[in-house]
């Protein structure tokens, strides 16, 4: 080859070389273009921006439960109190001057975090409002509007923080840190989209993020470095900043961070829930001995004995926000008002003959409405209450038994496995006309009447042995459970119904209601279906998906079939159809319901609330 070809053949080659090279490089380009196109339109959160109108229907009332005070900030010369059961307003004299209530001017979602702020859609600072179930909300002084995110897993709000930069660092229950700037929601960070938020502190710069399990995570500079050696505990419960130093409470003391490091826990041993630094000090507000300052131990905890929820700086002052009230050094300068409820969380309902609503809670005991109440180690955690009307005699399944009352409400027998039960945790309980009564446990069925106590469970025939719900017709005997609803005549076990042998679409049934000749079994997934007397199921057209009906919150009057559910509030069956009521209730999740002279009762996990039937069920 002459020397000219050979230059030829190599300005060929090169040119080939080079047009090949760009255009790999032109689709790479164009490949990386839409990787980060797709990644930014990943952390794109769709969400509705809306005014919240009150929604108060006509003859509901709400029986009020006790303000728990979880978050404070002063806004507009104001103070707010946010908690579960709403928002309180008090003036800079403690006077106070409104209240907002979950349900009725706010969504029916507890509030969980506050703070103050200017987004970009905002005209004036705002008060910024984390909820738990029902995303962000903000209040100019005047009106609320709420950002709320499609996705139910980003409106669970643990934390906030306002940045100087106008964007809301909003942290979540599950699902890492978001941003809001007014006009779209995204992740803060694809590195922190699955962190179990506690607190956040910082801007949007520099960031400090504590988690439930990955200790203390630093967002800075486009980095993110975590801090989880050296820690008193891994479970962050609160941040505070000064200067250059940061602290972060946990359980078992506070660590001092310096440069990104440990330097030493104070205060070890201190359940360090909420945190004030500011001038070189530290105040600590603890799980129940107050709050105490880290340089001057020797004055004494502020309100020794208290569960301190947040410490706010005002004025020179420190204040002191308990779960029910707030205190100035020893002096309280706010107390929460008197509530007819013991507790918010309620798990049973029932009325007596004497039109007494019993009430059980969750985590406390039992209370008689405008009665007495009582919690002990049996009376707690109440799964069911059972009323026999013509005998006079009550019955209260609980975690630790089967508690029975008599007319007066004095307590005559406590039921438990050294009885004869086969398990101590009764979940349903069913009085009998006879004077027996049936016990629902996780181990089986308890029979009880005059010659002792007898018990099946799956051995005998039972289609599983843990048992959620009872229902009773004669001799006749509904057992629902996690594996399928079992028949018995008596004590022996006629027919067991399962998603393999019959209509039923899910296994896990948590109510049984006797409607006529029929029954109306809730299930924990597939809603409410309809059993006939010869075992044939029934699904309903307008209850398609997934729904969750709570353990026994389900009644029946001569107007509707009543339903509790867990996110969706009360499910309503009349004219041959299903509806869905939320209006005017503390929280979408129905945990007890009880009726009587055309009024319901809807007890949930944020309060308790009665209404005229006509309004919920027409």
């Amino acid at each position: 080859m002459s020397r000219r070809r050979l230059w030829v053949a190599l300005a060929i080659g090169s040119g080939a070389a080079a047009i090949f090279g760009g255009v790999t490089l032109w689709r790479a380009r164009g490949v990386l273009n839409d990787v980060r196109a797709r990644v930014a339109a990943e952390s794109v959160i769709r969400f509705t921006a809306r005014s919240v109108d009150p929604v108060i229907p006509a003859g509901l009332e709400s029986i009020g439960a006790p303000a728990v005070f979880a978050d404070a900030a002063f806004f507009q010369g104001h103070l707010f109190i946010a908690g579960p059961i709403g928002l309180a307003e008090y003036d800079n004299a403690g006077a106070f001057v409104a209240r907002y209530r979950v349900g009725a001017e706010l969504p029916p979602a507890p509030l969980t975090a506050l703070a103050v702020g200017l987004a970009g859609d905002s005209r004036t600072q705002e008060l910024w409002i984390g909820t738990s179930g029902e995303g962000l909300l903000a209040f100019d002084g005047r009106a609320f509007r709420q950002i709320r995110a499609e996705d139910s897993k980003y409106r669970k709000i643990t934390a906030l923080v306002a940045a100087d930069t106008g964007r809301i660092l909003i942290g979540t229950e599950k699902s890492g840190v978001l941003v809001y700037d007014g006009r779209e929601m995204r992740l803060f960070h694809s590195s922190l989209a699955d962190a179990k938020v506690t607190a956040l502190a910082g801007n949007d710069a520099t960031l400090w993020v504590g988690t439930i399990d990955r200790g203390l995570l630093h967002w800075n500079a486009g980095a993110l470095g975590v801090i989880d050696e050296a820690l008193p505990d891994k479970q962050i419960l609160s941040i505070a900043m000064d200067s250059d130093t940061v602290y972060a409470g946990t359980s078992l003391g506070v660590a001092e961070i310096h440069a990104g490091r440990v330097e030493r826990t104070v205060a070890p041993g201190y359940f360090a829930q909420s945190l004030l630094a500011a001038d070189g000090k530290l105040w600590i507000g603890t799980l129940d001995e107050g709050m105490v300052e880290l340089a001057n131990p020797r004055r004494g905890p502020v309100c020794g004995g208290c569960s301190i929820r947040k410490i706010l700086r005002v004025d020179g002052d420190v204040l002191a926000l308990a779960e029910d009230s707030l205190w100035r050094g020893q002096q309280e300068i706010l107390k929460r008002d008197d509530a007819a409820l013991v507790d918010r969380n309620i798990a049973a309902l029932a009325m007596d003959g004497s039109g007494r609503l019993w009430v059980g809670y969750f985590d406390r005991g039992l209370q008689i409405l405008g009665g007495p109440s009582f919690e002990d180690d049996h009376l707690f955690c109440v799964n069911r209450i059972a009323h026999d009307l013509s005998r006079g005699v009550s019955a209260v399944a609980t975690a630790n038994g089967l508690v029975m009352f008599d007319a007066s409400t004095a307590r005559r027998r406590v039921i438990t496995h050294d009885d004869g039960l086969i398990a101590n945790q009764v979940t349903d309980v069913v009085l009998r006309p006879d004077g027996s009564a049936i016990a629902a446990t996780p181990a089986g069925v308890s029979f009880i009447d005059a010659s002792g106590i007898s018990s099946i469970y799956a051995f005998q025939g039972l289609v599983n042995n843990h048992v959620y719900a009872l229902a009773s017709d004669g001799a006749r005997t509904l057992a629902g459970t996690l594996g399928g609803l079992s028949v018995l005549d008596g004590p022996i076990v006629k027919a067991s119904y399962t998603t393999a042998n019959s209509g039923l679409k899910h296994n896990w049934i948590t109510s049984i209601a006797r409607v006529g000749n029929e029954w109306f079994v809730g299930t924990y997934g597939a809603g409410v279906l309809k059993m006939d007397v010869l075992g044939h199921w029934q699904t309903f057209e307008d209850l398609r998906g997934t729904l969750e009906v709570n353990p026994n919150a389900m009644v029946v009057t001569d107007r509707a079939v009543y339903a509790g559910t867990l996110d969706r509030g009360i499910a309503v069956y009349s004219s041959g159809r299903w509806n869905f009521w939320t209006a005017g209730l503390p929280s979408r999740n129905v945990t007890a319901l009880e009726a009587r002279g055309g009024v319901l009762y809807v007890g949930t996990d944020n309060g308790l609330v009665k209404i005229p039937e006509a309004t919920v069920s027409r």
